[in-house]
């Protein structure tokens, strides 16, 4: 009996962890619209060359973030090229 209770004891505590659960996120999605003008094609995101400094643990975080700015300019600048494909 002892041995059951501390089974369940370990069992529960094993439940609590810092680990986050599900998060809900927006996710935008670029829709396909008609050809753009010159003035309204989203400009590049900046490059970040110059702010890398060697340190691989904060460079990571530099190059990681504009990863994800890049890749959310090139989904929009794709859909606006299939737009104008088509």
């Amino acid at each position: 009996m002892r041995y059951l209770v501390l089974a369940v004891v370990a069992l529960v505590a094993a439940c609590n962890h810092p680990q986050p659960g599900i998060q809900v996120q927006t996710v935008e999605v670029p829709v396909p619209q008609p050809c753009l003008a010159k003035e309204d094609i989203p400009p590049e995101p900046p490059q970040v060359g110059e702010q890398l400094t060697g340190n691989a643990a904060s460079d990571l975080l530099i190059v990681a973030a504009s990863a994800l700015d890049l890749r959310a300019w090139g989904i929009t600048m794709q859909a606006a090229l299939k737009a104008c494909a088509e």
